[in-house]
């Protein structure tokens, strides 16, 4: 197992693939590094250094005087990024990554070539909430693993993929260690409790791609609108017929989404694909 330790020795687990410029992705609510979707990964690790690794406490090591926020979440970020890169890195950050890659964009702007959100928002009282009853399902304990995937699928896939794919074991094909249920809860907390980046959206002047999926109920799409207005010059890409686990629906789609922006000078331009 390869690890780097944070300031606080809490060890975080990661892994490498491809040679390039370095990516480094920004695990969501709930997920271990494993989650990553093999082709989403493979098919930006043809042309870039690909790092992926976990939060802090997801493979159980735990420091009971930090806990995790999305501000330390940034900064175990910057640890990560300090010992495995030579200068800046694009940061892709899913779901409650991308709001940890938000943080990182205005706590350390030199560190941050481009940021890639993907079903992402900026917190606090101007982003659109997700229903109630959404946020109380994500934050439900259940019983096995089948119950997990069901949840799953209701909440990241659209119907219309679950009916053309009705196996739930074809809905998440890339797994390994489960996720600590301790830093479950803290990540869970975490969310709750983030007051947001809004006022300092503005900040930010790195080129910035937001990706949403226009059925999204986790993170209702409208938010990727409005980091988009927010941050100078970013671009927004409007995936149809995908939700919040857009990742998940659409992985070489969505990869070579980003390689394009990565790979290209100034900013992307928004539209719908």
């Amino acid at each position: 197992m390869t690890e780097i330790l944070t300031q606080d020795n809490i060890p975080l687990r990661y892994v490498i693939r491809g040679t390039g410029p370095t990516i480094v992705f920004v695990l969501g609510y709930a997920m271990t590094l494993d989650e990553w979707p093999g082709k989403l990964i493979s098919t930006l690790a043809s042309s870039f250094r690909v790092i992926v690794y976990n939060h802090r406490g997801v493979s159980g090591a735990m420091n009971p005087s930090v806990t995790f926020t999305i501000p330390q979440g940034a900064r175990d970020l910057h640890d990560l990024v300090t010992q495995l890169a030579d200068g800046p890195v694009h940061i892709v950050g899913y779901s409650m990554g991308g709001s940890i890659g938000l943080e990182y964009a205005i706590r350390y702007p030199d560190y941050v070539d481009r940021l890639v959100l993907i079903s992402s928002d900026c917190g606090g009282s101007e982003c659109i909430p997700r229903e109630d009853r959404i946020t109380e399902e994500m934050g439900r304990e259940l019983p096995d693993i089948h119950a997990y995937l069901e949840r799953a699928g209701r909440l990241l896939l659209t119907e219309s993929y679950r009916n053309e794919h009705p196996d739930p074991m074809s809905w998440f094909v890339d797994h390994g260690d489960v996720a600590d249920p301790r830093s479950v809860m803290q990540q869970y907390d975490a969310l709750a409790t983030w007051e947001g980046v809004y006022s300092e959206l503005h900040l930010i002047n790195r080129p910035v791609l937001v990706i949403t999926g226009d059925r999204d109920i986790v993170t209702p799409s409208q938010n990727s609108t409005i980091l988009a207005n927010a941050i100078p010059g970013a671009g927004l890409v409007v995936v149809e017929e995908t939700a919040h686990g857009i990742i998940f629906q659409e992985p070489v789609t969505v990869g070579e989404i980003i390689s394009r922006f990565l790979k290209k000078s100034g900013n992307n331009q928004g539209h719908v694909v």
